[in-house]
């Protein structure tokens, strides 16, 4: 007790994090120090209980001679069950680490071979919104909507199904209570202690799979009977305690139904927001230009951080009066959720001003009468004049053989936008002053020679193209300013992530990395290790001298940044990822690069086959092709200019159609 206590109130009261063992949730003390120290930080602090799969500690601990025999004096299951309450109470965060949700289809057996970095990367995740640091919420100022799971189980859409139905859309609602059409709880009787304590674990499985499924945000929902949804109303104290966990879980979003209840589970929402909703199937009480919506409002805004009221179209004139109640009482500082249910109330979906739930063609069925596909409803909106073309394009010189508008128009298209992508060629950036300047002007993505001398002709710059001195996209902002971004990391740091996860090699922080050249594009690759976590890289170059100077510019991002006079002394650094930055060449690479198992990426893509890459894949390491980087960071572009998942393989076939036919 003392030395959690001077941990949390002195030596570590901040920016750490503390590690502690199961059992100090036995002490009385201990419980009351770990409740303290959520509170006295304002909800910016989190004690968070890693559950885990009981089956696998226990045969851990059998196997692991070091340590003393649990079985000896006790079960361990029994030891675990006895301090659930205690951790209870000392804990105001859960995250799941169960490896064998992960493990289907792998042929590793339960160890599925990126099972762990996931789960390290979505624990960090659930830090970084306990603290407050990234709290992953939606844009309220622009049109937004989340698509509602039907399904009894997340597994139904994976591995590829939910990357495609969740394309266009900027959340995912999960639906605890349609995973009770789930086989095991079919026609269960919930008011039985067991069968609650089976579900909510049930469903927090669920969260967790999708959690590693997807990076959006949660809508977490249990809808009632009565309110259009599956979940008894008699057993609403399960539903309640499935909020709470929601909460607790990380949740980003949960919708609450205003009742008695509502209140509390507001005040207990910490950094989730939570959507007070009221539905009426039957359209019969609540009417956009009556007493009772203006009531209704009133009572959701004094338990929610966002309202949400559903009726149901009797009419078009229906849809209306919906919008004239939404502009009447929406901004993005009281947000609205407001639209009518049913076929005649689809256009009320269209107008809708945030959130809107959303369905695919995918989903066997739609969770509500009426929802509609973001592509349907950018598509109306086009066509209301409510979402107006935009001109894209790409800067730079030669460009002419560019996969860019092949892709990008590929994603309008599938988005359901209006707006077209085309080239831009110039010498120079004085030449595009009329373009950017153009009300039509959507937005652009920028090659050489600009990507340095278009900064001048911009607003602003993200941290990240700031940091790296070179920016590769360009974002109108909704004040006419134009941001300059660089998503040429992100297409590196997407690729190595996926290859690490596929071929299982060291984790970033614990290997060595190499780069090949030091121009533009290696400075973005340097940013790239940098966010993934790589502390020790060297820098090879054939010109020295500009390695040295790369060096000392990034020097501060890493632990370790040196120069490797040569690709042998490279070599004996032993590099676990090696990320070439320089056209394709004659460039002679020493077999001992590749001694041991990693990964290979080259950001050229002509010809698809670098010798980089030849080389490492006579080794037996995996390997990135260019065009895969190309598609990546296209992908970030697309997602920046329309503010919704972009839909990655339309995007990808259209690049890879024409780069089959040329190269």
């Amino acid at each position: 007790t003392r030395v959690l206590r001077i941990a949390l109130t002195q030596a570590h009261r901040s920016g750490a994090v503390l590690a502690c063992g199961g059992g100090v949730v036995e002490s009385p003390a201990n419980r009351e120090l770990l409740r303290s120290h959520v509170t006295s930080h304002g909800g910016a602090a989190a004690v968070i209980c890693l559950t885990p799969n009981m089956d696998h500690v226990a045969e851990y601990l059998n196997r692991d001679q070091t340590r003393p025999a649990f079985a000896v004096t006790s079960d361990i299951h029994e030891v675990y069950a006895r301090r659930l309450p205690m951790y209870a109470e000392s804990c105001n965060y859960e995250y799941l680490v169960d490896k064998a949700l992960l493990a289907s289809g792998s042929s590793h057996g339960d160890e599925h071979p990126g099972a762990w970095a996931l789960i390290e990367r979505d624990f960090i995740r659930l830090v970084k919104f306990a603290t407050r640091r990234d709290l992953n919420r939606v844009d309220l100022s622009r049109p937004s909507c989340f698509v509602s799971l039907t399904a009894p189980s997340v597994r139904e859409y994976l591995p590829a199904k939910l990357e495609s139905l969740t394309t266009g859309a900027q959340a995912i609602e999960l639906r605890a209570d349609l995973l009770l059409h789930s086989a095991e709880f079919a026609g269960a009787n919930l008011a039985d202690a067991e069968t609650a304590t089976a579900f909510t674990a049930y469903v927090h499985r669920q969260f967790a799979l999708l959690r590693h499924s997807s990076r959006l945000p949660v809508v977490f929902t249990v809808r009632t009977e009565p309110q259009g949804g599956a979940f008894p109303p008699t057993a609403d104290t399960l539903r309640l305690q499935l909020l709470r966990s929601a909460v607790q879980w990380g949740a980003e979003y949960v919708d609450v139904e205003i009742d008695t209840a509502a209140a509390t589970l507001y005040a207990a929402r910490q950094n989730s927001l939570v959507i007070a909703s009221y539905h009426d199937p039957a359209g019969e009480q609540l009417r956009w230009d009556g007493e009772f919506a203006c009531e209704m409002l009133a009572r959701a805004r004094a338990c929610g951080d966002i309202a949400k009221l559903i009726s149901s179209a009797r009419s078009f004139d229906d849809n209306l009066m919906c919008q004239r109640f939404v502009q009447e009482h929406h901004s993005p500082q009281t947000p609205v959720i407001a639209l009518n249910m049913g076929y005649a109330g689809q256009m009320s979906r269209v107008l809708c001003p945030c959130l809107t739930p959303v369905t695919h063609p995918l989903l066997t069925a739609a969770a509500a009468p009426g929802q509609i596909s973001a592509r349907q409803i950018n598509q109306a909106r086009s066509l209301l004049g409510l979402l107006p073309a935009r001109r894209f394009f790409l800067f730079g010189t030669p460009i002419q053989h560019s996969p860019s508008p092949a892709m990008h128009n590929a994603g309008f298209a599938t988005l359901g936008l209006p707006h077209t992508f085309e080239l831009k060629e110039t010498a120079t950036v004085d030449e595009l002053l009329p373009v950017i300047a153009n009300p039509e002007f959507g937005g652009a993505a920028v090659t050489i020679p600009h990507k340095q001398t278009i900064i001048p002709l911009l607003d602003r710059l993200t941290p990240a193209a700031q940091r790296i001195g070179a920016v590769n996209t360009i974002i109108p902002a909704a004040d006419g300013t134009l941001l300059g971004d660089n998503t040429d990391y992100l297409g590196i740091v997407g690729c190595l992530r996926q290859a690490q996860l596929e071929a299982h090699t060291p984790a970033f922080a614990d290997a060595s990395a190499l780069i090949v050249g030091a121009g533009g594009t290696s400075r973005a690759a340097l940013y790239a290790l940098h966010t993934l976590g790589v502390r020790s890289v060297a820098i090879y170059n054939r010109t020295a001298a500009r390695a040295h100077a790369l060096a000392e510019e990034f020097a501060e991002l890493f632990a370790e940044l040196a120069v490797a006079e040569t690709l042998e002394d490279a070599a004996a650094r032993e590099p676990a990822y090696i990320v070439g930055t320089i056209p394709a060449s004659d460039l002679c690479l020493p077999e001992q690069l590749f001694a041991k198992p990693g990964v290979a990426l080259d950001m050229a893509y002509k010809p698809r086959w670098t010798p980089l890459l030849e080389a490492a894949s006579r080794r037996k390491w995996a390997v990135v092709h260019g065009v895969t980087v190309l598609i990546e960071q296209g992908i970030h572009q697309m997602e920046k200019w329309s503010g919704a998942v972009a839909p990655a393989k339309p995007m990808g076939d259209a690049v890879l159609t024409k780069y089959n036919s040329e190269f």
